[in-house]
């Protein structure tokens, strides 16, 4: 079950200020906890949180835009990419596969703007990991019976 979409890219911007990408670490080290612990607790914190860094990246940007803002770090470089997709205030939207710049280059590009990127929402996808562990749980006892 993949809930995946496709948008375009509309912008980026790269910023190298060490404080954004420490706060991206945290967001990063926050996503994977969310995913370790999945409770109702640990959603509501990091979607308060991802509300937060949106406001921040709008900040960072120094744009008013109705867009989903999200961002990466890559080699201590905060690359920031508003989508071509209102932010709803639903779940939190994730790129499914974020390119690297050497990949960019290997395709013969060198932005991701205009381009189409997948993303998902993370309630999308915590659902799916919690498939996949059932799905391992019930061939787990398949196995030992």
């Amino acid at each position: 079950m993949n809930n995946s979409f496709e948008v375009i890219v509309k912008n980026e911007w790269f910023n190298t200020d060490k404080e954004l990408v420490s706060v991206v670490h945290q967001l990063r080290n926050l996503r994977q906890a969310l995913v370790k612990f999945d409770s109702p607790e640990a959603y509501e914190s990091y979607c308060k949180c991802y509300s937060e860094m949106n406001s921040l990246l709008r900040q960072v940007i120094k744009e008013e835009t109705p867009n989903v803002v999200m961002c990466k770090e890559f080699n201590g470089i905060c690359w920031i990419l508003e989508l071509d997709y209102l932010e709803d205030g639903d779940s939190p939207l994730e790129l499914v596969s974020w390119p690297t710049i050497n990949e960019l280059k290997a395709e013969g590009l060198d932005t991701l703007i205009g381009q189409r990127v997948e993303v998902s929402r993370l309630d999308d996808a915590l659902d799916e990991i919690d498939l996949g562990e059932e799905l391992a749980d019930n061939i787990m006892s398949l196995i030992e019976e």
